[in-house]
This record gives structure tokens, sequence and C-alpha cells, in this order.
């Protein structure tokens, strides 16, 4: 499940990171080695192994976040990652999300955020939204 912010580099996708007034792009994929990028810690028992690259933002396309999201019992939550079977729910203390969260029984893990455990099989539907990030190199 994609939740990060990317960018591609030679026709490929890659998690990206701003680093030194460089664009250092992260791959889990060994081929990368091939293509100029360092392994973090060479050690191949760690899954999923990590390689970067250091490029400069122009060498890079656009640079977007891809966050996960679901439908459930008719309501657009954030996962915020899956767990055992289930995914786990979040939504902030705001206007419309207090309502849900007593609704649906949320649990506090933070001064403004809440969580659920949810079983996957009771979610309607999982999806990404992708939104550009302007001008994240300045």
């Amino acid at each position: 499940m994609r939740n990060s912010i990317y960018t591609t580099y030679n026709g490929k996708e890659y998690r990206v990171v701003r680093r030194d007034g460089y664009a250092r792009l992260i791959s889990n994929d060994v081929i990368d080695l091939e293509n100029g990028f360092t392994e973090r810690e060479p050690e191949e028992n760690l899954n999923p192994r990590i390689f970067f690259k250091m490029v400069s933002p122009e060498e890079v396309g656009d640079v977007y976040s891809i966050k996960p999201f679901c439908l459930y019992q008719g309501y657009e939550f954030f996962i915020l990652r899956e767990e055992n079977g289930h995914y786990i729910l979040s939504e902030s203390h705001t206007v419309t999300g207090g309502p849900l969260i007593e609704k649906f029984d949320f649990k506090r893990v933070g001064k403004y955020e809440y969580e659920k455990a949810v079983k996957k099989e009771d979610v309607d539907l999982v999806y990404e939204k992708k939104e550009l990030i302007p001008n994240y190199f300045k």
C-alpha cells in the first residue's frame, strides 16, 4: 500500500525526499543497483532491501503524494496501514470527523487523532488519491 511522496525518474516511479537541495530517490528494486543506486545498509536478509540515489531536482518529473483511502459503511476514511488482516483507519477530530469518530467508535491515539481496526472484507472499496505537490524543491 503506497503512502508517501513520489516522482518519476527515467520513466520509473520512486519515493522521493528532499535532501540538501537534491532529490533522494528511494527504491526497493535490486535492479536499480544497475542504474546508479546504492544500497542503504547492504544486508541480504533485510526485507525489503532499500536503495537510494541522489539526483538534481531538474532530473525528476512532477512530485506528488499518494495516500490510500477506503469506503467503509458509506464514508471515506484514510487507511493508515494494514495489520493482521485489518485496515487501520485514521480520522482527525474535525467538523466532519467528530460525528464519525463517535458513530464508528474510533479510539483516541493522539490529541486529535483517532483510529479503528476494521476487517479487510468489511471495506467496500480501497483506492489511492494522488495530489500534485508544486514547488516541492523550492
